[in-house]
């Protein structure tokens, strides 16, 4: 059994930047960034697994497992003589973790939504006088965002332009979080899935991932857990269908709304691990296997 070999890791947690662009290559800065995170992300390691750390290691005779099994992180199990574990094809990685996907299913803040074009994003943004929040389509750790106050300047034009040249964007009113929850899950081939325990994660005002613990009770509110809970359950569905299979999760908030106190039950999906799979899903993932 895989799970006996263990499974040789390559943490790639800058996937969304070569979804978005095949041929990205990492700078020195967002190198620096990754390493940071990487510290946290290898929680996801058993006691009988290695980590791929790109020299000319090998690994024969292991599975290979990657955070997001994207073409690098395959050729880096190659280079180590390793076979992957069964896993998604690029196309389907790249539609299920983009922003378009989980705006679909309309379980984000009431005035959420996915513009292509630069005429109707202006319509939007001159609707209220009220602080918008933009987000690229394949982005990570609050990267490809931009917050808009007022008129948009040359500077927030220019990004603007950048992005809807390559895809869309999403749009929606910039609020500030009370509480931010998450939900991990897993769905296998056969579009099973299971789902894990809420959980409260600390992250920055701009979306960098802190920390992340178990729901205490009475922290949620009944009808805040319920529609988490469904979020899940309809994302795991849509997931499935779309041919996606393995690790997912989705991120939620508390808010406040003119006064008042809301939730939304679905901000993100992350179709891939993530750094709080191993303590909200009730296995780790070396007990797991796709074979």
């Amino acid at each position: 059994m895989s799970e006996l070999l263990g499974f040789a890791w390559v943490l790639n947690l800058d996937a969304e930047l070569e979804m978005a662009e095949p041929s990205y290559s990492a700078r020195s800065r967002v190198l620096a960034q990754l390493e940071r995170y990487g510290r946290g992300a290898r929680a996801l390691l058993g006691p009988r697994d290695v980590l791929l750390d790109g020299s000319d290691q090998t690994a024969l005779g292991q599975t290979g497992r990657a955070w997001c099994p994207t073409p690098r992180a395959l050729a880096r199990m190659a280079k180590a003589g390793v076979k992957p574990e069964p896993h998604p094809s690029l196309t389907v990685l790249q539609a299920v973790n983009h922003r378009r996907f989980a705006a679909d299913l309309s379980l984000g803040l009431p005035e959420q939504r996915y513009v292509e074009d630069r005429v109707k994003l202006d319509e939007v943004l001159r609707k209220k006088e009220r602080g918008w929040l933009l987000k690229r389509s394949l982005s990570f750790a609050g990267r490809g965002q931009q917050r808009i106050f007022g008129k948009v300047d040359a500077k927030q034009s220019a990004w603007i332009d950048a992005s809807l040249r390559r895809t869309g964007l999403v749009i929606e009113p910039l609020v500030t979080p009370a509480l931010e929850v998450s939900l991990h899950g897993f769905i296998w081939r056969d579009r099973r899935h299971e789902l894990g325990r809420t959980c409260v994660q600390e992250v920055s005002d701009r979306g960098v991932f802190r920390s992340i613990r178990l729901t205490r009770a009475g922290e949620l509110l009944p009808g805040e857990e319920r529609q988490l809970v469904d979020a899940a359950e309809q994302t795991a569905a849509a997931l499935g269908a779309a041919g996606y299979f393995g690790p997912f999760g989705i991120d939620g908030y508390r808010y406040s709304s003119d006064g008042r106190s809301a939730f939304c039950a679905l901000s993100e999906i992350n179709a891939r691990y993530s750094m709080g799979f191993v303590t909200g899903f009730p296995r780790h993932p070396s007990e797991i296997s796709l074979e």
